[in-house]
């Protein structure tokens, strides 16, 4: 039985390669740059858990700033609502519904009470 022979990749190993093959590469014992295949997978992998890394520190940051904001000032206007803006909108609520509900059952009644005669 006659052994495969050994071959070399035809393009670089650049960002259009991707990590499945590079990864098929290394792994392959007739691929003359098998160890340069996995030392560019490593490479990458590492940028990708660097990135992520930051990306979480960036979060934990971002979120630590918002938790001390929210110490130093607990009302957040965007979310909450303050109790004078709920007197408010209820003193608006109350005296609407009086003047488009009642005062016309009101006017109403007392219209017919003075047709009935």
């Amino acid at each position: 039985m006659r052994q495969p022979k050994p071959y070399h990749i035809k393009r670089k190993l650049d960002v259009f390669v991707s990590d499945e093959q590079l990864e098929k590469w290394a792994v392959d014992p007739n691929c003359v740059e098998a160890q340069a295949c996995a030392d560019e997978l490593a490479k990458r992998r590492e940028r990708i858990r660097e990135k992520h890394q930051a990306a979480q520190e960036a979060e934990r940051q971002r979120l630590s700033k918002k938790r001390q904001a929210l110490q130093d000032d607990p009302f957040d206007p965007r979310t909450e609502i303050s109790a004078d803006a709920r007197h408010i909108a209820s003193r608006i609520v109350t005296h609407l519904w009086i003047l488009f509900v009642l005062l016309p059952v009101i006017i109403g009644l007392l219209y017919a009470l003075v047709t009935a005669r």
